[in-house]
This record gives C-alpha cells, structure tokens and sequence, in this order.
C-alpha cells in the first residue's frame, strides 16, 4: 500500500460513517433475531411471517420451516429451511417450485424489514440480486425432503463496504515491510535461509 493511499481520506468523516453503517447492521442483526420459531413481538403475541409453520396446529413433532440471515460485506444472505414431501416438489414442476421458494424467502424479507422498521424506525431497502433464489433440494426419505433456499440482497444505504471476497483480497497491495520481510525468508527456521 503506498502512502499516499494509506493517509488518503477524511478520518473523521470515515469514522462516522462506519459507525452509520455499524448501527444499520447491528438492526438489521436484531430484525433478524425476531424471526425464529417461537417468536413474539412487543405485545407478547406471536410473530407471524407467513410461514407454513405458522398455520399448523402444536404438537409434538416440530416442524422444519425455518428461516436464518447472515451478513457478508453489503450483502445479506437470507436462507429458507423447510421439510416437505416429495409430492409437493413435484405437483407444479420446477417453475412452481422455484416460484413457491423465491416467495417462501420475500416472505422472510418482508418480516425482516418490518422487524427493522419497527426496531430501527425507519425503513429500510433491500434488493434482490439474481433471477431467482438457488435451491437445493436433499433427500431424506421416499416421502420427505429437506429444502434449502437461498438468496442474497444488498443492503441499501451502507458506505462502500469491501468485501473480503477472494478475488479481492487477492488485488490488494502487500506492505513494502511484509514484502521484504517474506524475501527474507518470513519465518524460515532454516539456519541457512
């Protein structure tokens, strides 16, 4: 890294920025905390997101509807579990199945900005990236699936966040000091390097 990029910037300015996106995360982080299997809202009534799970009677046997978010970068990865038989796999074709995921996981989405909106009070955009959810659909039994769904969205209003992915982690600069420090050797426990 050269210096002139090192000490390029406004500190102040990227600081309040980062904390600006920082808190939109750490809200998004809560929204999400409120969309697993049991959940309530303010009120102490149960959170409804339009999961399948949602209109099956209690019992014993717990239902695999489930939904989970993770973080990467700008992005936010949200992913749809459901165990569902094979008959409902097949019954509208691969079009229909996809369709039905891609509106499993909007529903998810939908729950996830509302919980923002009410945690954050405001809201918040977040933009689907691809044609379609990727669905990979596993096999359990003659009669029962397990389905994993999943898609990622960007989350509007952040700062240009890197992302760690491995192409760029691979066109950033090394440090004049780690590159020499590796030309002589690194940590070589060989006398004669």
């Amino acid at each position: 890294m050269s210096k002139g990029v090192k000490n390029a910037g406004d500190k102040v300015g990227d600081q309040i920025m980062a904390n600006a996106d920082l808190q939109v995360l750490k809200d998004l982080s809560v929204a999400a905390g409120q969309l697993y299997d049991g959940a309530v809202d303010s009120k102490g009534e149960p959170v409804d997101l339009g999961l399948k799970r949602d209109s099956l009677p209690s019992t014993n046997r717990k239902y695999i509807d489930a939904g989970k978010v993770r973080f990467a970068g700008d992005k936010i990865i949200v992913s749809y579990e459901a165990e569902i038989t094979l008959k409902q796999v097949h019954k509208d074709g691969i079009s229909g199945f996809q369709s039905e995921m891609d509106s499993m996981i909007q529903k998810l989405v939908d729950g996830l900005k509302k919980n923002y909106r009410a945690h954050a009070g405001k809201s918040i955009t977040l933009t689907a990236e691809g044609d379609g959810a990727k669905v990979d659909v596993e096999y359990v039994s003659r009669y029962r699936t397990l389905v994993h769904a999943v898609r990622s969205y960007r989350v509007a209003g952040l700062s240009d966040v890197v992302a760690a992915t491995g192409a760029e982690v691979n066109k950033r600069e090394m440090a004049d000091s780690y590159k020499k420090f590796l030309e002589m050797g690194g940590f070589s426990r060989d006398s004669n390097a």
